[in-house]
């Protein structure tokens, strides 16, 4: 079971316990992704994953060490996006967002290609989108706003990143990765 105040914004978040993050691993696992597949869509080093869920058996209780972003993501992954914003999401036409991108734009990581920064500059502080910030999202996401904007600038954010930023224009990050799930995937 996922305790609430693990599902909350930055500001009033606790950090999930090993076995809560296990849970989402082992729940999109069990609905048709193992470890290799959904390392390969999800771009997440196993390194990573074995540490946030180290010891999930034995110490269930441990506080994970996964960073918050990377919690929005998985939260986002099994049924629950924009924990961040308390579910909301930021209001935008959409199909004119989708049309700022290339289709790679939208696809799982192990076929993403990352926008350019002229794309970016549709939505990111861009004056048509107040919210969409490099500062804001920045905060929302508690991301080192410099590193953000350098990745914006460059074309190069990294993967989850730029999933988070979907997200939270109501695009069902789930859809987007996941395209092979087995069944609906909901956390408890």
């Amino acid at each position: 079971m996922i305790r609430d105040t693990t599902l909350a914004p930055y500001s009033k978040w606790t950090k999930p316990f090993v076995s809560e993050v296990a849970e989402i691993i082992n729940l999109l696992k069990d609905n048709g992704y193992d470890a290799n597949q959904l390392m390969s869509v999800t771009g997440l080093q196993p390194k990573n994953v074995n540490a946030w869920t180290a010891r999930y058996k034995n110490e269930p209780d441990n506080v994970s060490s996964i960073p918050y972003p990377c919690w929005c993501f998985l939260c986002a992954l099994a049924g629950k996006p924009n924990i961040q914003s308390d579910g909301e999401t930021i209001q935008v036409n959409v199909r004119r967002v989708l049309s700022y991108f290339k289709p790679t734009a939208f696809r799982p990581s192990d076929v993403f290609v990352c926008p350019t920064s002229e794309q970016f500059s549709n939505l990111i502080d861009n004056e048509n989108y107040e919210t969409l910030t490099t500062e804001k999202l920045s905060e929302v996401f508690h991301w080192n706003a410099k590193n953000f904007a350098h990745g914006i600038s460059q074309g190069s954010l990294p993967f989850l990143n730029w999933s988070l930023i979907v997200m939270t224009l109501g695009i069902d990050i789930q859809k987007m990765i996941l395209k092979n799930l087995e069944g609906p995937v909901f956390i408890d």
